[in-house]
Order: structure tokens, then C-alpha cells, then sequence
């Protein structure tokens, strides 16, 4: 049996056991000093257990990484991975203080807090700036509309990767592969075609309609980079079929059957006004009987001088018409005010209305779902939503939006037939139960061979097979996979290239930061732009936040960072330049990052 080693916030030696390979191995203190030193001393400090967290020990322990992981269960299944792959466990039920210090936060370059827990997060990030003032702080917060104002309570950078993922998602539901989401300076913005994204543009990247390829024109720019995508005209007035629907659900059986009632007594009496008075020699029309007959319904009373002299039984049956009119009218206003009161409360209340068609069906509305739903809404696409939990906040924003929600259970056929599933045009199945999403998937696919499906699945290995299962046609996406680069570059305050293609050329979008001792130190923030090859987004001081309307006049210090759109000439210039005087000639940089946003691209 292999026995890892594992530090509780006492400083307990424990064992966490690996029952697939046959032996022991010795514990860490004994094997090595040397990597004890290292993993105290300008390591990293990640916060979780779950899948997110070990793809980040993943990322940091690939670049050679000293991590040691705060886990509350050092037995679970992402514990034992993180530990064999080399990561140190400190078991404590929560980041508390001392299970910080036990981590060795006091020397550590940085710290992850992912664990699901908004408020347990930010009280951990509290603490460790608490004891220690320099560390790099990455909080993971679950709430999205939290992360836009933690910043402003401890000095961190807080992400969401619900809010990460989710543009993926939908761009894998909708087939666009020509837009590319990043982030940029503290801002999500998304690159792609002009006519697909929202007006105006932070700024154009490429114009290549006229046969040739111009990077960073001034203007009439047919690739630009934007805030968001272009939203699609919500339809208005609803379709026939659902007019109809509509129709149909206000006269519903209940109506229909007084209404048949109601015509049964006007008829009835319309044939009596008509034959009764002939053996006084008295003629009524037929029309005029038929207004006398409804008249008398409907009013409870008729005033005809003809009707005066007629037979007692047949003044007793009129009364009794009269009266059976007057409760067949209730009904049937009662039933058209319930008719009408129902469907408003359903739009109100998100219940979903007529035979939908063209929508997507977003399946789960918890974090990543709800977002999903925001994102596809925005951009005014019908959506159906279905979740099992009433009382999930997803729910209640999901209504606010007036986005129908049907109550059930995924993986249960009713419920995804009465979401109009053979009719969607996609299907996000984006619960957190692997099984469910599964199952949503293989309804909608045997009922649905058009539609888009993308599966949430957590098992990386089984996602990959049931992607690449031919005649399927399934996508699967992993919020961990697409959250935890983001995590690990900013901890190691990595630059993060994000490649645009642009015919046969690319533009690099990325962050630079200014080292002490570069060339630029002192220099004017518009020194870095260059026509046709480097134009600035951004630019955040060390101590302060993200501008995007700096002046050009802003003197660049040690330490700035600036978000820039380059060519791949123009990066190997701005990296230079930022570079202390001691760092590689231009020839040199120049190549190694044309090789390195060659590798971004080929990934890509």
C-alpha cells in the first residue's frame, strides 16, 4: 500500500493509504529535507477538495510548483489524486488560522480559496492577508454578483467559474466557433466578426473583407473585440400555433362545457319563440326569435308585447330560462376571469406557455445553469429551463427573468417531452449529477437528432469517450477544466495569450507587466502604441484597479500592467521593453514568443 504523507493543523503526522499499488512508501520528513524546505517557502496554498482544486495543484505542480493543499477530508477520492501527485495535505475542517500557518501562509508567494463557500472564502482571505501582507490572494467566489465587490472588502482577485464557464457553454450550445470569450484587464470580452458582436467595439483587430489582411485599423474593422455578442430580436407577438395554445387553455373544458350548455337553452328557446306564437297567428322570424331567445338568457327578460298573452307553462319555462341563464353567464365569466388570471400568473411566475420551438432547454439551475440561462436570455433566445429543486435561488432568477422553469426531475421523460425537447434547438444538460445529464442527453438526441447537446460531466476520462463516440454528436464541457487555468495563472501571475485568427495572421491579446529595471520605466503609456502592431486596452497600477480610458500621457511604473492588442512583432517589442536590460536580446524574445503564441494557437 502506498501511505502519503498528510499534516494536520496540529502538525499530526497522517496517512492517507492508496490501495492500488502494493507498498509503502516512507513518510516525506524522512525521505527529504530539501523538499520540505520547499514546499514552506515560497510555495503555493490552495483551499479545496473538489475537481477544481486539483486541476489547479495539476497546473501549478506541471510548472515545478511546491503546493500544499488545506482539505477537509484526506481520504476523498481528489485528495489521495492531489497527494500523489506530489501536493502536501494540511486536514482541517475549514481555512481557520491555524490551519493556515500549518500550510505555511506566512512564506507563501500565493494562495487558491475554491472551496464552495462564498462566506468561508473570504474570511480565509482576511486571515492569510492578515498574516501575511504580501501574499497574492485568488478567491473563488460561487456568487457572481458577490465577485464584482469583494475586491473592494480584501485586496484579492476574486473569480467566479461559473462565470468562466458559462460563455462556453452556450457558445458550444449555439455552434460559435468564429467568437473566442477571454479575459482581459479584470473584464470578460469576446472577439469575432463585427456583425456578431455588440456595438461599439473596445476596438478593432483585423479588416480583411477586401482581399487582404490589415491588422489594428483605424477603422472600418470586420474583426473587432467587444463586451458581448450581439443580441438577437426577442420575438413579440407569438405564433399562431401558440395563439391557438393561448386560445385553447382559456377555453378550457370547464368553458367549453358551459358553452355548450348555454347555446343548448338559446336554441331550445329560439325554436319555441318561433313555432309557440303560430297558433295565435302570430309570426316571429327567425332572427327575431333568436335575439328574443338570448335576450331572455342572457338579460334574464324580455319585454315583447307578443310574448304578453302567452300560456302559463310557457311563461314557467322561460322563468326557469331565465334563471339557468343567469348561472350559465356566471360560469362562464368565472371561468374566463380564471382563464386569464391562470396565464398571467403563469408569466409571472415563469410556467411555461404554448408549443415552443427553436429554444433551448438548459437542464439544472444551479450556479453554472443559472448563468447559462442569463447569458442565452440576454442575447434573446427563447429559453426553457427545468430543475428539480423549487427553492434553488436559480429558480427565482430564472422567474424574475420570466424564463419558464418546469419542476423535475431531468431524468425523467415526461418532464423533458413537456419542455418541448423534439422541437429545441439545443439542450445544456448542466446539473451536477453525471447520470442525469447522461440520460438528458440520450432523450434528446433519440428524440432530437438536430438539436445541440452539451454534457456537464465531472469524470474528465468518461467525458472524453462519450465525446468521441461516433453518430453521437455530443459535447462535453467540465467547468474545472475550463475554470482552473484560469485560477493557476493568477497565482503565478502567468501572461495568458489569447490567439485571434486573422486570415493568415493572428492578433495576440494579452497582459504585460512592467519590471523593474525595463527600458519603458518612466516612459509614457503611449510610447508602448505603435500603428499596425500594438495598441493598449488597459492599464492597472500595483496598487490600483483596472482602467480602461487611461490617458496616454500616464507615466508607466515598476510593477504596472498593461493589457495591449499586438501582432506577434509587436509582442516580442512590448515584452522587450518591459523586460529588465539584462533579459534577451529582441531577436531572441522575438522568437521565443512567436513560438510560445505559435503553441497558443495550434491549441487553439
Amino acid at each position: 500500500m502506498l501511505d502519503l504523507q498528510t499534516r494536520t493543523r496540529n502538525g499530526i503526522v497522517g496517512r492517507v493509504r492508496d490501495r492500488g499499488r502494493g507498498r509503502t512508501q516512507e513518510p516525506a520528513a524522512e525521505r527529504s529535507d530539501t523538499r520540505k524546505a520547499t514546499r514552506t517557502t515560497g510555495h503555493y496554498v490552495v483551499c479545496g477538495s473538489d475537481s477544481t482544486a486539483a486541476r489547479i495543484t495539476t497546473e501549478l505542480l506541471a510548472v515545478n510548483e511546491a503546493v500544499t493543499v488545506i482539505v477537509p477530508d484526506a481520504d476523498s477520492d481528489h485528495a489521495q489524486e492531489m497527494a500523489a501527485m506530489g501536493a502536501t495535505l494540511v486536514v482541517a475542517a475549514r481555512p481557520h488560522e491555524a490551519a493556515l500557518r500549518e500550510a505555511g501562509v506566512e512564506t507563501a508567494q500565493a494562495i487558491a480559496l475554491v472551496a464552495p463557500d462564498d462566506l468561508g472564502n473570504v474570511h480565509a482571505a482576511l486571515t492569510a492577508e492578515e498574516l501575511n501582507k504580501s501574499i497574492r490572494l485568488v478567491v473563488h467566489i460561487v456568487n457572481p454578483r458577490l465577485a464584482e465587490f469583494v475586491e473592494n472588502l480584501v485586496a484579492c482577485e476574486a473569480m467566479s467559474a461559473a462565470d468562466m464557464a458559462a460563455p462556453e457553454f452556450v457558445a458550444a450550445a449555439l455552434g460559435e466557433s468564429e467568437i473566442q470569450s477571454m479575459t482581459v484587464g479584470g473584464r470578460k470580452v469576446v472577439a469575432g466578426p463585427a456583425e456578431l458582436l455588440a456595438d461599439p467595439p473596445l476596438t478593432g483587430l483585423a479588416r480583411t473583407s477586401d482581399g487582404r489582411t490589415e491588422l489594428l485599423p483605424n477603422e472600418h474593422a470586420d474583426l473587432v473585440l467587444a463586451t458581448g455578442v450581439r443580441r438577437r430580436p426577442r420575438r413579440v407577438h407569438p405564433r399562431l400555433d401558440d395563439f391557438l395554445t393561448d386560445l385553447r387553455r382559456v377555453f378550457d373544458a370547464r368553458l367549453r362545457l358551459v358553452a355548450l350548455f348555454l347555446v343548448a337553452v338559446i336554441a331550445v328557446g329560439s325554436l319555441l319563440v318561433h313555432f309557440w306564437p303560430r297558433k295565435q297567428n302570430q309570426e316571429i322570424e327567425w332572427p327575431d326569435a333568436i335575439y328574443i331567445a338570448v335576450s331572455t338568457v342572457t338579460l334574464t327578460g324580455f319585454d315583447d308585447p307578443r310574448t304578453s298573452g302567452a300560456t302559463t307553462w310557457v311563461k314557467l319555462f322561460a322563468v326557469g330560462v331565465q334563471l339557468f341563464g343567469l348561472v350559465m353567464v356566471s360560469l362562464v365569466t368565472a371561468a374566463i376571469v380564471d382563464a386569464f388570471v391562470g396565464a398571467s400568473l403563469a408569466r409571472s411566475l415563469g410556467v411555461l406557455r404554448g408549443r415552443p420551438r427553436g429554444h433551448v432547454v438548459v437542464c439544472g439551475l444551479g450556479t453554472v445553469g443559472t448563468r447559462v440561462a442569463e447569458l442565452l436570455h440576454d442575447r434573446g433566445f427563447n429559453v426553457v429551463a427545468v430543475e428539480v429543486d423549487p427553492e434553488k435561488p436559480g429558480v427565482r432568477t430564472a422567474r424574475a427573468l420570466r424564463i419558464p422553469v418546469l419542476i423535475g426531475d431531468v431524468s425523467q421523460d415526461a418532464v423533458l417531452r413537456e419542455a418541448r425537447l423534439h422541437r429545441c434547438r439545443a439542450l445544456l444538460a448542466v446539473t451536477n449529477d453525471d447520470v442525469a445529464n447522461l440520460q438528458a442527453g440520450l432523450y434528446a438526441r433519440a428524440r432530437n437528432a438536430d438539436a445541440r447537446v452539451v454534457l456537464r460531466l465531472f469524470d474528465h476520462e468518461f467525458a472524453g469517450r462519450v465525446q468521441d463516440r461516433k453518430g453521437m454528436g455530443f459535447t462535453t464541457r467540465s467547468v474545472s477544466t475550463l475554470a482552473a487555468p484560469a485560477f493557476a495563472d493568477a497565482l503565478l501571475e502567468r501572461r495568458v495569450d489569447a490567439v485571434v485568427p486573422a486570415g493568415r495572421r493572428v492578433i495576440v491579446v494579452t497582459e504585460v507587466t512592467i519590471r523593474d529595471g525595463a527600458s519603458v520605466v518612466g516612459d509614457l503609456l503611449g510610447d508602448l502604441v505603435e500603428p499596425q502592431m500594438v495598441r493598449f486596452l488597459a492599464h492597472r497600477t500595483l496598487a490600483g484597479g483596472w482602467n480602461w480610458d487611461p490617458a496616454l500621457t500616464t507615466p508607466l511604473r515598476a510593477g504596472d500592467r498593461v493589457a495591449v492588442v499586438t501582432s506577434r512583432a509587436g509582442l516580442a517589442r512590448v515584452l522587450l521593453a518591459a523586460r529588465p536590460a539584462r533579459q534577451p536580446s529582441a531577436s531572441s524574445a522575438a522568437d521565443q514568443d512567436d513560438s510560445l503564441s505559435s503553441d497558443i494557437h495550434a491549441e487553439a
